[in-house]
């Protein structure tokens, strides 16, 4: 199975679990901060075990550039942990994702994703 993290809208966690022929979604009302607490739910409502997480798919380029930035920090710690590969998509595609799979797959291990962010921070 593999992992779709998509934080492109404001306070909504959205998370697929899925592979070549089944998406399971999981949406969630909350903050950045408890993205890793939903995965948490999302993987232990499916009975699913991290171990077997074949992949990560990230939305990047939309949305607030701390959403992206704590998307990708998630991502590439799973990838790093797991040895599996990472493929960054824009949110056009997160509606695709299991024709996306051979291009994730085609990811050389232990690379990283970097974030593109859709704005300059705002810090101030």
């Amino acid at each position: 199975m593999y992992l779709l993290i998509d934080l492109s809208i404001k306070d909504k966690i959205h998370l697929s679990l899925f592979d070549e022929s089944d998406v399971n979604n999981f949406e969630h009302d909350g903050r950045n901060r408890e993205l890793l607490s939903s995965i948490d739910a999302f993987f232990k409502s499916l009975k699913f075990d991290k171990k077997d997480l074949r992949g990560i798919m990230v939305v990047i380029g939309t949305g607030s550039f701390t959403n992206t930035r704590i998307s990708v920090v998630v991502a590439n710690s799973f990838a790093f942990l797991l040895g599996i590969p990472l493929l960054a998509i824009g949110v056009d595609q997160a509606s695709v994702i299991q024709k996306l799979i051979p291009n994730l797959l085609a990811q050389p291990k232990g690379q990283y994703i970097s974030a593109t962010y859709s704005a300059p921070p705002n810090i101030g």
